[in-house]
């Protein structure tokens, strides 16, 4: 059996969406959940909500019920139902998780926005290199020998390149395919997750991106839990689950200890170095007025809105970088095609 698929962000919030409505209707559960079933367009919400209405029938409080599905389910999401029952305000809490991941989707969304066409570019790029290296300098190299001309040392080290390129093309895609395949099997314990993701972190843009975003996401999803009651060390601890970094969750359970242990919130995220100074700077506001959701709402917001300038700025950016690259290669390989046509050319002359 594969690995289970987490439901992503636009699937978790309208499940939460839907699932707020059926509360709040006079439908009893198993009703509701049935009919959710029916209109779900997602083949593995259909069979979470099957299962989750046997178990339902069976006894099962909802939270129960989404709790035996961890791993299609985020912690985070099976504790805020918990913890909805336990209030008596299912509907408002289901109501704010979906809120909230509808902002997660749209953050992701605007991310894949950013580096698809960057993306496209490189592939189409590498092809195009890749296409000249192994058979039009070849071919050019071949007219070249009959009639007797010279080939200048650009043209000789490109023709080298391409034919390392076309006699180990084989060995260098089997390179590639195993440090893909070494990658997922460190993907599937926890320690390489880590150390995969530690690396991410230290990617010079990447690394960036990937702060920010979890800054955004934990700070709006620890203003939601403080805001339904939950203690601040709690809160931390259940943030973890949502950041997507298996590194930063290590930190910040490491940051939830601390908070424990009689630490301030704003103390031990400083000492982490790992979200930005503004969200720092707020939660320092915050802890002297009391008001640490409002605080962490407008930290995300403002946080967001940087990484859409942020997002902006790399696409503007990159697009007509990768563009200026490919133009300098094919530039290089054409001068390294037409010098010795020159040469043979002015020789005849």
């Amino acid at each position: 059996m594969g690995k289970i698929r987490e439901l992503s962000s636009a699937e978790l919030s309208s499940l939460s969406r839907q699932l707020a409505l059926v509360v709040d209707s006079d439908l009893s559960l198993q009703e509701g959940l049935d009919l959710l079933r029916q209109q779900s367009k997602s083949r593995a919400v259909q069979e979470l909500l099957l299962r989750a209405r046997k178990r339902v029938n069976e006894g099962q409080t909802l939270s129960e019920a989404f709790a035996e599905e961890k791993g299609l389910l985020p912690d985070f999401y099976i504790e805020m139902i918990k913890m909805g029952e336990q209030s008596g305000n299912l509907v408002r809490v289901l109501t704010r998780v979906a809120d909230s991941y509808d902002k997660e989707a749209k953050i992701s969304s605007k991310v894949m926005s950013a580096v698809t066409y960057p993306l496209i570019l490189t592939v189409l790029m590498l092809c195009v290199i890749i296409l000249l290296l192994t058979e039009v300098l070849p071919m050019f190299g071949e007219v070249l020998s009959s009639l007797g001309g010279e080939m200048p040392g650009i043209t000789r080290a490109l023709m080298d390149i391409g034919a390392f390129v076309g006699s180990y093309f084989y060995v260098l895609l089997l390179i590639v395919a195993a440090v893909i395949i070494a990658v997922a099997i460190m993907r599937q314990s926890e320690s390489g997750r880590e150390q995969l993701d530690a690396m991410k972190l230290r990617m010079p843009i990447r690394g960036r991106i990937t702060r920010n975003i979890c800054a955004v996401r934990f700070a709006r999803n620890l203003a939601m839990l403080l805001r339904s009651g939950i203690s601040v060390a709690a809160s931390v601890r259940m943030t973890r689950s949502i950041v997507m970094n298996t590194r930063i969750a290590s930190l910040i359970e490491e940051a939830a200890d601390r908070v424990e242990s009689g630490e301030t919130l704003r103390s031990a995220l400083l000492s982490l170095g790992l979200f930005p100074d503004l969200l720092v700077r707020l939660l320092t506001v915050a802890e002297s007025t009391g008001h640490m959701d409002d605080m962490l709402d407008r930290a995300a917001d403002v946080m967001e809105e940087e990484l859409d300038e942020r997002l902006a700025r790399l696409t503007t950016v990159l697009e007509p970088a990768l563009i200026i690259v490919l133009s300098i290669i094919i530039g290089i390989v054409l001068v390294s095609v037409l010098l010795p046509v020159a040469r043979i050319m002015n020789t005849v002359g």
